[in-house]
């Protein structure tokens, strides 16, 4: 479509001023009309200095030869300072921002040389032969010409150029008459508005070219600073898999590496960097044969999948602790129960059944054997809440691991109904006779490593517990029993809460569940740990292991003895 021309537009082409600074379209049009200024200087130059000894020579034969010279000098001097000026700007790099100064030394230059070449109708020129002055005047309208056509883009400087050279010959035709004077007076004023009409249309042309590059190059600009700005990896392959495109974003998270993608086709599948970030890439092939490939961070994202999976895991775990509670209790609490609302019953003398004083006496030893057994379970429930609302307070005091291990067995024998304590082989360390610990949670652990191994230890073999420092500094006491032994895949579930390895075997022998559960808090409340070694139809060793800074100060530090290497075979006979 055509636009309609602004006369105003026409009006600044031609004798609007030139700013000393200039910004964005107007600024890129002044630098194209600058490089296309020193462009032809050296052509410009040529033009002047040969066209202008042509026309001296032809003006020879009638013309004077001091005006020949006057006129001709300065020609030739403007002529030698194009060439200069050529020389000089070819080697200097291309500016990236221009002022209208040159412009304006450019646009003087080009009235003085058209001045001078507009002198020629008066001082080369006969005015006597038609012939002498159109010579003269072809030869103007040649160099008008010429200008225009390698400057047209540059009005002010073309129309500068064109009146100085082409209006004094055609004032001259309508002053001095003549058969042809008129003609080449219409002519030549023709000629000067059609020369500057084209540069103007040079002009609107080079400013049309400009704004359209001006508005690409924004657009460019635009886009670059959006995918730059973006929270996205952005990249952009060629069909060679080489890097044309990536942002900052890219270059931060893949840091000069090619990410594998799908060159196939699309595709959009998580991945996961050497960081621990996750990101989902999405890919997209040009028409090109390219790739266009964006990594959008789902980091944020995976955790709160893997937190729902977690939660959902210990919800079901939750439950699965809330059924065997259940389970448990309602065996472990009823049984006793039982035998105590049974036995007093009979002691009350409901029963037509007569008692005996040895009678009364055994079910007075059932009623507080099922009592002792509840407060165990009570205890335990009790404890297991605490330690799990870490409400359990934990001090440190120095302890005679002889002494403690010698109650912890006590209490669990008569937990267990065992009246003797022979059937322990117990082994202390010296480096090991004195425990900086908590007496309380230490003596809770062992009364319930102690009782499992008397529930499941074979009968007629002892129980071995030893205590002493592993090659690594820290103290341990293990506690073994010959019994039926845990599967290696259960070693570690049978800490979870009211989990029983053997529903038939714990049955049989009792408990909540939680011994184990609670002797592994209690641990790592004292910066420790309980683990379980055992092979079926051997038996297990369960260990208490605590920091080397548990070890008492009253410790012996003589060199190991033999008691100091009993936990190695052992670990051998059951792990």
């Amino acid at each position: 479509m055509h636009r309609s021309q602004d006369p105003s537009e026409t009006v600044m082409a031609l004798f609007g001023r030139l700013p000393k600074g200039t910004e964005g379209l107007q600024q890129q049009i002044y630098a194209q009309q600058q490089a296309m200024v020193i462009k032809n200087q050296l052509a410009m130059g040529l033009i002047n200095i040969v066209n202008g000894l042509l026309v001296a020579v032809g003006a020879a034969s009638h013309a004077p030869l001091r005006s020949i010279l006057i006129w001709y000098l300065p020609i030739m001097l403007m002529g030698i300072v194009q060439v200069f000026s050529w020389l000089s700007f070819r080697k200097r790099p291309k500016p990236e921002t221009v002022s209208g100064s040159y412009l304006r030394k450019a646009e003087l230059a080009a009235l003085a040389i058209g001045t001078i070449w507009g002198a020629a109708s008066l001082m080369l020129a006969s005015n006597e032969s038609d012939a002498h002055l159109l010579f003269v005047w072809m030869m103007q309208a040649g160099m008008a010409a010429g200008l225009t056509s390698i400057l047209g883009p540059a009005p002010r400087i073309t129309s500068r150029f064109v009146f100085a050279c082409l209006f004094p010959v055609t004032v001259m035709n309508f002053v001095r008459g003549g058969d042809y004077a008129l003609t080449i007076a219409v002519l030549g004023t023709i000629f000067m508005a059609v020369l500057v009409h084209g540069s103007i249309n040079s002009y609107r042309q080079l400013k049309s070219l400009v704004s359209t590059v001006h508005e690409s190059n924004g657009a460019r600009e635009r886009l670059a600073d959006a995918i730059e700005s973006s929270n996205d990896a952005f990249a952009f392959y060629d069909a060679e898999n080489d890097l044309l495109i990536a942002n900052a974003r890219h270059r931060d998270w893949f840091a000069g590496e090619t990410p594998d993608y799908s060159k196939e086709g699309e595709d959009s599948v998580p991945v996961l960097l050497d960081s621990g970030r996750w990101l989902m890439r999405s890919t997209r092939k040009t028409s090109k044969g390219g790739a266009v490939v964006v990594h959008t961070d789902i980091t944020a994202l995976k955790t709160r999948e893997r937190e729902l999976i977690e939660a959902q895991r210990e919800a079901v775990e939750a439950d699965e602790a809330k059924s065997r509670f259940l389970s448990t209790m309602s065996h472990e609490l009823r049984t006793p129960m039982n035998i105590i609302l049974g036995f007093s019953k009979l002691m009350k003398g409901e029963s037509k059944i007569s008692l005996s004083p040895e009678d009364v006496r055994e079910y007075s030893d059932n009623i507080h054997a099922s009592g002792t057994h509840l407060l165990k379970l009570i205890n335990d429930i009790i404890d297991y809440s605490k330690v799990g609302l870490e409400r359990m307070p934990v001090h440190s005091v120095e302890l005679d691991t002889r002494a403690l291990l010698s109650e912890a067995i006590t209490l669990a024998a008569g937990f267990e109904g065992k009246a003797s304590t022979d059937e322990f082989d117990v082994s202390v360390s010296a480096k090991l006779s004195m425990l900086y610990a908590d007496e309380t949670a230490t003596k809770r652990v062992l009364i319930n490593l102690v009782t499992n191994a008397i529930r499941f230890n074979e009968p007629g073999k002892k129980i071995v517990i030893r205590a002493g420092v592993d090659p690594d500094g820290a103290p341990f006491i293990a506690v073994r029993d010959f019994g039926q032994g845990i599967p290696e895949g259960k070693l570690e579930k049978v800490f979870d809460a009211f989990y029983q390895a053997d529903s038939h075997l714990d049955r049989d022998h009792g408990g909540t569940g939680l011994g184990l559960t609670l002797c592994r808090h209690l641990a790592r409340l004292m910066s420790g740990d309980v683990v379980l070694k055992s092979r079926i139809g051997v038996g297990t060793t369960a260990i208490l292991t605590l920091p080397p800074s548990a070890i008492g100060k009253n410790s012996s530090r003589a060199a190991p003895s033999e008691d100091d290497e009993w936990i190695g075979p052992i670990e051998r006979d059951v792990a």
